[in-house]
């Protein structure tokens, strides 16, 4: 296969497409944070050519410095960590109080600014940016968690929760591709250790987003984890 970004593009948006197929009520969401991931589409050149280097639809990561690939990544990508929680465990996102715009604007925005700033510094000091991700990911979530205490189990049950579809992921993208991770990673520049034959930076990378996107979406929009209403009986008659 000549594009394997596409490929596994492509199956990171399958978890998600499912997600709103099932629950409706998580269209919403899905469609919020899928918009609020574009902006980490544009980081791609933070990790090519250095953590891996993939062959992209166009060659557009030499022409804009990203490609299509990366739009539909971090879309799904997004789509299921910011869900997987909720979906699993039968909860519905519940407003806590009076809701606004500007309110999730000032701390949405606020927050991704942030992310961005850390980036530059890091990208400055040299930081390999798979590890850099996971280090502003993880402390981002502590200082939303520390706001919102609440989010603490959910954030870290989602983060367990999204480790474990980011494998299963990785795994049938290794199946349809073997031999991909060695070919098109380059492993033997970080830490070189596999989990089922899987780059173990991937994995960190899947606990560390699945934890910031479950906690993100609620502390942002101001909401509430609240369990599904259960579904009336049907009548006997």
């Amino acid at each position: 296969m000549d594009l394997p970004f596409l490929v596994l593009a492509v199956l990171f948006w399958l978890p998600g497409l499912a997600i709103v197929a099932l629950r409706p009520d998580l269209r919403r969401p899905v469609a919020r944070m899928a918009v609020a991931s574009l902006p980490f589409a544009f980081t791609e050149l933070l990790f090519y050519p250095t953590y891996w280097q993939p062959r992209f639809l166009f060659d557009l990561v030499h022409v804009v410095g990203f490609g299509v690939e990366d739009v539909l990544f971090v879309t799904g990508l997004a789509a299921f960590t910011s869900t997987a929680y909720v979906f699993t465990t039968r909860r519905v996102f519940v407003a806590r109080g009076a809701w606004s715009w500007p309110g999730v604007a000032k701390r949405g925005l606020g927050a991704i600014a942030g992310v961005f700033l850390i980036v530059g510094i890091l990208a400055l000091l040299d930081v390999p940016m798979i590890y850099g991700s996971c280090l502003i990911m993880v402390a981002f979530s502590a200082a939303m968690i520390a706001q919102r205490r609440d989010l603490g189990v959910p954030g870290l049950l989602g983060a367990l929760l999204t480790t474990g579809l980011y494998t299963g992921l990785c795994l049938i993208f290794g199946a349809l591709l073997p031999g991909i991770f060695e070919l098109a990673w380059n492993t033997d520049a970080f830490l070189n250790r596999f989990v089922l034959g899987v780059p173990v930076e991937e994995l960190m990378y899947g606990f560390c987003a699945g934890l910031a996107a479950t906690v993100f979406y609620p502390w942002a929009f101001d909401l509430d984890l609240a369990p599904m209403a259960p579904r009336p009986l049907a009548d006997a008659h």
